[in-house]
């Protein structure tokens, strides 16, 4: 119930449209229901009369029936209306919701997605609000209302009729909410079912396409099929158990029971007529079968939409749950940077809280100086990047940049002052140029061309028969690991920021390409504070500070020169290299 009073709160945001949707409705309703009263007219007065030997008055004959048309037709273009301006409200609602999720994606802190696949994400913001406006929202105000308006009106109608024969219908409104319990309860089940087996194929199909290369490499085509027919087989027969029931409980039990109600009230109007008692004329009869008819299938399709009702509260929940998700507090302050100092005071800090991975660390970069963090995986290499990111916030200790504490300031300002290039650069589909200034239209082409030169790029660009406008598809897969590079370190450069953090951008690359690398690593170096995460040792031999990580702690520091006549854990990792 929570959760539907949740989605019908989102109505707010469409509550003028949906007034004026609902004004048509209301006014079409009462013109549909309203009709069948001057056909009763027609039938006990004129039609009755003439079987008795009367004039037929054709006149007035023909003014009924022209009222009844007119407000079939009156009625038929307010219902048009209401569904489009309905069906428009559902579209507003969940568009706002779906930008609302994808806005609260952006602002959730880095370690809720430590643990959560993509593609169950992606399903909340994606498929789920889809569910929504399809089987809620649409099915809620085209349907749902429409429905409700209509049987709420014929009750009222029959009341003023005969209230007898309206108190006995309305007992099948306990009926039918019977119906609508043993539905819940008959899909409860498989409804989580299904849905939880949807997320796990939307992952499955995120992954498969991430290790394609690898699942060929390793002949796993079949166990990966395997997997996804078995998942995709618990989302079809998870279904197939959700329309047993609707069958059932739409269909077969509403059919017998509008059936059962109309031969029940033939059967007491055919005895009083046999016993010359009948007081129910023509038009009468034709009043109450018409609106039991209609009723019945009102009521019906109500019980038809259950699915669609039952479907939208499990999708609603997630996409309520994404949308209550913490978001990080952050500060209105911008952060100014003019030299890159950089500082660490006694930071530590652990992920879950509770376990540290990072031990009283202190680090003092001037500007202009290189930084390079050594250790075996696992040391806190990068977790002090993270840190210094804003990814997140250490427990104990400070940081901060020309002496200004980056925890208040927003992450945007700090992040904007760094630049930085990982192992495997990620270039987004677009052009050369739109990678370099990630779609920034504050630079000119000749100043991408000059910074793609200056960082040694200029012989890939001679060799591209477009230029800077060469197309780049999805992870820049038509270029090489040193072509990415390049397009990272000129992405950097032309960013002009004061701090560069450098995650080896050497390891995945061959010995020449390498040389390439390095000159334009000393390129962008330049003027600036940098941090690099070394693998390779023979790359920060230049480096003004190499601190050397174990456990979280820095258990040695200095020049390349005094760790090696230290003779401890540097110089040891220096001889393993060199033999390998």
């Amino acid at each position: 119930m929570a959760t539907i009073l949740q989605l019908v709160k989102e109505l707010k945001v469409v509550r003028r449209l949906f007034a004026v949707g609902l004004l048509s409705l209301l006014l079409a309703t009462a013109g549909n229901q309203l009709a069948p009263l001057i056909l009763q007219h027609i039938i006990d007065h004129d039609l009755t009369g003439v079987s008795h030997g009367l004039v037929l008055h054709q006149a007035d004959f023909l003014i009924k029936l022209a009222m009844y048309i007119a407000l079939l037709a009156v009625a038929g273009v307010l219902r048009y209306g209401s569904f489009r301006i309905l069906i428009a409200c559902a579209n507003q609602i969940v568009t706002n919701l779906r930008n609302r999720a994808y806005d609260v994606m952006q602002c959730l802190p880095i370690s809720y997605f430590d643990d959560k696949p993509a593609g169950k994400i992606a399903t909340r913001i994606v498929n789920d609000t889809e569910t929504l406006r399809n089987q809620f929202y649409n099915t809620l105000l085209s349907q749902i209302f429409i429905t409700l308006v209509q049987v709420i009106f014929i009750y009222g109608i029959l009341m003023t009729l005969d209230i007898k024969v309206g108190m006995a219908l309305l007992l099948l409104v306990p009926i039918f909410y019977g119906l609508q319990v043993l539905y819940k309860k008959a899909t409860d089940k498989p409804m989580k079912d299904f849905y939880d087996a949807r997320s796990e194929v939307n992952t499955q199909v995120n992954e498969t396409m991430n290790g394609a290369s690898i699942i060929q490499l390793y002949h796993q085509e079949g166990s990966v099929l395997e997997n996804f027919d078995k998942v995709a087989s618990q989302m079809r027969n998870a279904d197939n158990r959700i329309v047993l029931v609707d069958s059932a409980a739409s269909w077969t039990l509403t059919e017998l029971l509008k059936y059962t109600v109309i031969a029940g009230v033939l059967t007491f109007i055919g005895y009083q007529f046999l016993g010359g008692n009948l007081s129910v004329t023509a038009g009468r009869l034709f009043i109450y079968i018409n609106y039991v008819t209609t009723l019945f299938d009102l009521l019906g399709m109500l019980v038809r939409q259950l699915p669609n009702i039952q479907r939208s509260l499990a999708t609603g929940r997630r996409v309520m749950e994404l949308l209550d998700e913490e978001t990080e507090a952050d500060s209105q302050d911008e952060l100014e940077v003019t030299t890159g100092v950089v500082d660490f005071d006694n930071v530590s800090f652990a992920y879950d809280g509770q376990n540290q991975v990072l031990k009283n660390i202190s680090i003092h970069a001037n500007k202009g100086e290189t930084v390079a963090l050594v250790g075996h995986t696992g040391s806190g290499k990068s977790s002090i990047m993270n840190l210094l990111y804003r990814f997140y916030d250490p427990q104990e200790g400070t940081i901060s940049i020309d002496g200004q504490n980056i925890r208040e300031f927003s992450r945007e300002s700090v992040r904007a002052q760094m630049g930085i290039v990982l192992q495997d650069p990620y270039l987004f589909t677009g052009t050369i140029a739109s990678n370099v200034t990630m779609d920034s239209d504050l630079f000119s082409d000749e100043q991408i061309i000059a910074a793609l030169e200056k960082v040694g790029a200029g012989e890939m660009l001679a060799k591209l028969e477009r230029g800077i406008d060469e197309i780049v598809v999805e992870k820049g897969a038509a270029f090489s690991s040193g072509e990415r590079q390049l397009i990272a370190f000129a992405r950097t450069l032309i960013a002009n920021p004061k701090i560069l953090i450098l995650d080896e951008a050497t390891s995945h690359i061959d010995t020449e390409t390498e040389d390439i690398i390095q000159k334009a690593m000393e390129v962008v170096k330049e003027g600036r504070t940098t941090f690099i995460i070394a693998h390779r040792l023979s790359t920060i031999q230049n480096a003004d500070q190499i601190l050397v990580l174990d456990a979280g702690q820095i258990v040695e520091r200095g020049t390349h020169d005094q760790l090696m006549q230290l003779n401890g854990r540097y110089a040891e990792m220096q001889r393993i290299q060199q033999k390998v």
